[in-house]
């Protein structure tokens, strides 16, 4: 199994999940231009591609949805409320709804609720070939689940969304600065560590950070924050950053 992140960040997101020439989409933030383009980029074949799988109604994850399906003639796998809040954007689609774990081109998905404030918000565990990918943005906080669901997992993509003295002193509104740095909004580049410290983590090979603001964070502040958790702990963790500008390539996982 191996993952390319297409795009990260406040202005679109999404995942490109392939084992044995099999493939599934996590998210289409994107316009469906700009995704293939993306996907070409880093040699990411659209026609492996058995569906999208979407996480929550935010425009950053779902612009690009529908007419994606429509061209590729590839289902969407949605919660149900967030189809109801955005059925324009999925006409002529073909649906499914995601009620509990399901298959789907040779991966398990494990959907695991998380307190993000889109209408239904969801992170995932993606598993094929024996290895567990634990897929976690727009989480809000890590709560005991999140901390309990992917403590075996081989990869993390995970958000570390601000560093919380960028965001006290940027030029967000007062309002905006709360919805961020509350339950509901993004994980700090702090609590992505205490994430990765939260459990037994032995399986856990690479990181890709995600979902950095450009406002609020750096990249290299990102990762330092999390390469200094890892030499801290004596962990053997690879990190990488993924951007909004351009896609990161495949990475095994």
């Amino acid at each position: 199994m191996k993952i390319a992140v297409l795009s990260s960040g406040s202005k679109g997101n999404s995942s490109f999940i392939e084992s044995n020439n099999q493939a599934i989409l996590i998210d289409a933030g994107l316009s469906a231009k700009r995704l293939l383009s993306r996907m070409d980029d880093v040699g990411a074949d659209f026609k492996n591609l058995n569906g999208i799988v979407v996480t929550h109604d935010h425009s950053d994850h779902i612009k690009g949805v529908g007419i994606l399906a429509r061209k590729l003639k590839i289902p969407i796998y949605i919660h149900e409320a967030n189809y109801n809040v955005k059925t324009d954007l999925f006409s002529n689609c073909e649906m499914k709804f995601i009620t509990s774990e399901f298959e789907l081109g040779g991966f398990k998905i494990t959907p695991i609720p998380v307190s993000h404030d889109g209408t239904a918000n969801y992170c995932y565990n993606i598993v094929a070939d024996g290895k567990k990918i634990s897929h976690l943005t727009d989480l809000g906080k890590a709560t005991s689940l999140v901390m309990e669901r992917t403590k075996d997992c081989d990869f993390f993509l995970l958000e570390s969304n601000h560093d919380p003295m960028m965001l006290k002193e940027g030029p967000y509104p007062w309002y905006l600065k709360q919805r961020i740095s509350g339950s509901r909004g993004h994980l700090s580049n702090a609590d992505a560590s205490n994430l990765l410290l939260s459990a037994d983590r032995s399986n856990l090979k690479n990181i890709i950070l995600a979902h950095l603001s450009d406002e609020n964070n750096d990249p290299r502040l990102a990762f330092e924050s999390m390469l200094a958790t890892i030499e801290e702990n004596n962990l053997d963790i690879n990190v990488q950053v993924a951007l909004q500008t351009q896609a990161l390539e495949f990475i095994e996982v």
